[in-house]
């Protein structure tokens, strides 16, 4: 893991995989992935004896699992970086309904090498002004 890699290096990386991401282009998001990709996310089999992190990604991302997202239209909505950590808080809008997303992406030589995320439904109704974006 490099010290302190350069933020805005990083944050543009992130912006680059959302927009891939959102253009339904699941290989070019996968060719932003390190080799020993990690994520933390539990619907996401991964034996590593098996097959890579990003191998194992790509297939739950074009498995029937993730039809509803590959469908998507994905709007990055806030962005925080520093250093190698760059969260992305994005709206999600499935033909199910939309999300509210968070995730979390450590960057190293300028590919992603670690993910974690929430998702929230967005509700019909808000019980305030304030939205969820």
């Amino acid at each position: 893991m490099t010290s302190n890699p350069p933020t805005e290096k990083n944050r543009q990386l992130v912006l680059e995989a959302v927009s891939r991401f959102g253009a339904g282009d699941i290989a070019g998001f996968t060719e932003l992935l390190g080799e020993n990709f990690v994520s933390h996310n539990p619907r996401v089999a991964h034996d590593p004896t098996a097959q890579s992190g990003r191998q194992a990604f790509a297939e739950y991302l074009s498995g029937p699992g993730s039809a509803h997202l590959r469908d998507a239209t994905v709007t990055a909505e806030h962005l925080l970086a520093d250093g190698d950590l760059v969260a992305v808080h994005t709206h999600v809008a499935t033909p199910q309904g939309d999300l509210a997303t968070v995730d979390l992406f450590r960057i190293d030589s300028d590919l992603i090498i670690e993910h974690w995320d929430v998702v929230q439904p967005v509700p019909a109704e808000i019980l305030h002004p304030h939205g969820m974006f």
